[in-house]
């Protein structure tokens, strides 16, 4: 029988083995290195892109505001003051008239959730000329009214429904629930309808399971008189 026996004062060590388990790591952090760099540059490349194409969207902002002061300071003239008047009543008469009162009826009926009920509606345009609606609505319970504002934030044709007013009315005050909420959203007749068929046809499932033993289905009132005569007016009535 055949026994090594170390003499070494120093354990003996597999230098060969210890080196390619060093190189193998060194390679590794090599290629890896290698990679973060590509990487690097390209998101470099790919920012200077977006650079570029940042500040020609800038220049062009930037030309066209331009274009605008120059048009609004014509337009403020004196001798252009009554055409200035003039073509912002126009605009806002054509806006109006555009207006489907049986379309936005539709659409809120689509969007009513049980219990509540429309009380009035009413048009008007905010200081960037867009449409909004506001709309007033009772209810016996708050919940029905902050369903519903999150329904016309799911829904195409309103942008930034929010809640302006509650009234608090007695026993038997308005018709539908005791309890009135203002609710203002820009209205965008132009969105897509399917969109919004498909929001409110799930929104309808919802409620029909879980209304199912109620047998007087949600309904939407007509508009006050005042409303009925400001559409009229505006020839917005269809």
């Amino acid at each position: 029988m055949r026994i090594n026996i170390n003499l070494a004062s120093n354990p003996y060590e597999a230098a060969r083995e210890y080196t390619r388990r060093l190189t193998m790591l060194v390679g590794a952090l090599a290629v890896l290195s290698v990679g973060l760099l590509g990487y690097i540059l390209y998101q470099r490349s790919h920012t200077r892109d977006i650079d570029l194409q940042i500040a020609a969207a800038k220049q062009e902002i930037a030309s066209l505001d331009s274009e605008k002061a120059h048009a609004q300071a014509m337009l403020n003239q004196p001798q252009n003051r009554d055409v200035a008047d003039q073509s912002q009543f126009l605009n806002q008469l054509f806006a109006r008239k555009a207006l489907s009162w049986t379309r936005v009826f539709s659409e809120m009926e689509k969007l009513m959730p049980p219990n509540i009920h429309v009380v009035s509606m009413k048009p008007e345009f905010n200081r960037d000329n867009q449409l909004v609606l506001r709309v007033v609505v009772a209810t016996p319970a708050r919940d029905k009214a902050v369903e519903l504002v999150k329904r016309m934030e799911k829904s195409p044709h309103f942008r930034t429904p929010q809640v302006e007013a509650e009234n608090t009315l007695g026993e038997g005050g308005a018709v539908g629930g005791n309890i009135q909420f203002e609710i203002a959203a820009v209205y965008i007749p132009t969105a897509d309808d399917t969109e919004a068929d498909s929001g409110a046809d799930q929104a309808q499932g919802k409620d029909k399971k879980a209304s199912a033993p109620e047998k007087n289905p949600p309904k939407v009132l007509a508009p006050s008189a005042a409303n009925q005569k400001v559409a009229a007016a505006t020839g917005g009535a269809r």
